[in-house]
């Protein structure tokens, strides 16, 4: 099959006029000016995309599907500990069980051009009705265990189909995390937590005293009453036991120090951050320029239902680009093309449209402008793509 378009990107800052790439058994054979291609592969079906431009498909780095239940029905009244509580609360009151398809949410990825996705879950979802709807899914499983210090190793091996997400300092051991860590390089595949997210954390590892983290515990029958803090930042204390590395994803990272964002760059963590979640909890200005001048990766994620309103990660980049103007049209798209790979050792599989890598495709209609930086001013501002392509599999159309 031979796609072209009015304008193809074949990775960040790179642009082609009047392109096309053949596709073949999942492959890219070849990308180029449409002309010297259809040349190449004279026999090959054509799919021709005028006035379209074509895309590496997107990568959500973090996301919750299952949280599709919270759509209009959970809502933050300025306290985060009581917000994360009444969403395990609908969680209980719709009933929401093992075996679980995000249907709808799983669409919706898909429909904004995203064909790899990081998402935290808690329980066992229908993960192969998910893999064949057309998501490349990678699921991380969170950990709610801050009393247990004895882990069972061999059910914590079984308790993922990918990783682990240590869901946070909060509510993991020291133990769990560390166990969860060495499981996770076993398997040679990344691990994600939230870290650094709220004031109550930081003063609840710091001190040890959280009213609202104590009562969360409690409801879930996982507070320890040994509990005392660390004197630490949660970046600290979580670099102190050893589970920070370049296989390590952090989401938020809202309050750091100097002092942390040495030691994540020191690390070599790569860093989600999720514009549209963060002004919802209406979180001071994110330090992400200080992540980038010390040269720490970041990309971006969507989070959840029960803090955004829809899960378009090109909507995420634009408004990263609104608060911070000085990234450029090449960084913006790198974050949700190529550095979110990186963890996971795809970077030279996914995310440019080059000869030999995955058929990983997506193609918007309708585009303006003509260099690369309009072309991605224009792009961030669209929601659904036209077609969506996986493996060389179409997995969406409209």
């Amino acid at each position: 099959m031979v796609i072209t378009g009015h304008y193809l990107i074949p990775a960040p800052g790179e642009l082609i006029r009047d392109g096309a790439l053949c596709v073949d058994e999942g492959r890219i054979l070849a990308v180029g000016k449409r002309d010297d291609v259809l040349r190449q592969f004279p026999h090959k079906t054509l799919v021709e995309c005028p006035q379209s431009l074509l895309t590496p498909a997107l990568v959500n780095a973090h996301c919750h599907l299952e949280l599709e239940f919270c759509e209009g029905k959970v809502e933050y009244k300025g306290n985060f500990i009581e917000w994360l509580q009444e969403v395990r609360n609908l969680k209980h009151d719709f009933m929401v069980l093992p075996g679980y398809f995000p249907e709808r949410s799983v669409k919706a990825v898909l429909a904004s051009g995203v064909t790899t996705l990081y998402d935290h879950y808690t329980m066992e979802m229908d993960f192969r009705a998910i893999e064949e709807a057309g998501l490349r899914y990678l699921g991380f499983r969170e950990l709610f265990e801050f009393n247990n210090h004895q882990p069972n190793y061999r059910r914590l091996r079984d308790a993922t189909m990918y990783s682990f997400a240590v869901h946070s300092p909060y509510t993991a051991s020291a133990e769990i995390a560390l166990a969860a860590y060495q499981v996770a390089r076993e398997k040679g595949v990344p691990i994600s937590m939230h870290l650094a997210e709220m004031p109550q954390e930081l003063e609840f590892i710091r001190s040890g005293d959280s009213e609202d983290i104590e009562q969360l515990l409690r409801r879930a029958g996982a507070w320890d009453d040994r509990w005392q803090g660390t004197g630490t930042t949660p970046v600290a204390y979580f670099d102190s036991l050893g589970v920070l590395g370049p296989d390590v994803l952090c989401v938020h990272l809202n309050y750091v120090t100097s002092e942390d964002i040495e030691i994540l760059a020191r690390r070599g963590i790569t860093h989600v951050y999720c514009p549209r979640s963060h002004a919802y909890f209406m979180h001071p200005e994110h330090p992400l320029p200080k992540f980038r001048l010390a040269g720490i990766t970041s990309c971006l994620g969507t989070d959840s239902y029960g803090s955004n309103v829809s899960l378009g990660i090109l909507e995420e980049a634009k408004l990263a680009w609104a608060e911070f103007p000085q990234l450029s049209a090449t960084e913006i798209l790198a974050m949700i093309t190529e550095y979110p790979l990186r963890p996971l050792g795809l970077e030279r599989e996914l995310g440019k449209l080059a000869k030999g890598y995955r058929a990983d495709l997506a193609v918007w209609r309708g585009c303006e402008g003509e260099s690369f930086d309009e072309l991605l001013r224009w792009l961030v501002g669209q929601k659904t793509a036209a077609l969506v392509m996986r493996d060389g599999r179409m997995v969406h159309e409209s």
